[in-house]
């Protein structure tokens, strides 16, 4: 395991405030906005977040707890803070950026594909988000925002269609015997136009 003191770039006597502003300043150089779908930058920012954590909490570290093991590993930790890194990557339409912070957590929750079916989906991979909702509403069958989802991606042909008819004036998925009757009425007033 790496000296937390060395990749922070501060001596083991350095005050609170000195670790802070080095913390600080590492993050602003390596943070994964800064550097978008650079994954050594990424790997950085996960070195230095666990050694600014072991710094911090020294009594994880000392009860057998490994923080650069569970960022490797893709633990629990690490597991949520990728997926918030990822959730605000896709809130801003930065969709490969999410699906490469996803990819380098391991341990995959309902919420890690919930996320993946919604990168997926921005990317247009259509095929793959299904996938991934169906597997995270499988994961929790009583999440109502991963059902709203998988409702909304299962109809989304059937949204096109209703927006691209109503775009052209005419409402589609009414009644069959009303479309129908449009369409013999434009018949009639068109032949009658012809004739006169």
């Amino acid at each position: 395991m790496d000296d937390p003191y060395k990749v922070l770039g501060v001596s083991p006597d350095a005050s609170d405030e000195e670790i802070k502003k080095a913390y600080r300043r590492l993050a602003r150089k390596y943070h994964p906005d800064v550097n978008p779908g650079d994954e050594e930058a990424a790997r950085q920012m996960q070195r230095i977040n666990a050694a600014y954590e072991q710094i911090k909490n020294p009594e994880k570290a000392r009860s057998g707890y490994d923080p650069f093991g569970a960022q490797r590993r893709g633990g629990s930790t690490n597991a949520q803070q990728y997926q918030r890194a990822a959730y605000q990557y896709i809130r801003f339409g930065r969709y490969r950026e999410a699906l490469n912070v996803l990819n380098a957590v391991e341990e995959r929750s309902a919420q890690w594909y919930y996320l993946s079916a919604l990168a997926n989906e921005g990317l247009g991979n259509q095929v793959t988000a299904m996938e991934h909702i169906r597997r995270a509403v499988s994961m929790e069958p009583d999440n109502m925002e991963y059902l709203r989802q998988l409702k909304r991606m299962e109809g989304g042909g059937e949204d096109y269609r209703t927006q691209a008819g109503n775009f052209r004036g005419f409402k589609t998925g009414g009644n069959l015997c009303y479309n129908a009757f449009l369409c013999w009425l434009c018949n009639l007033c068109c032949f009658g136009r012809c004739c006169c």
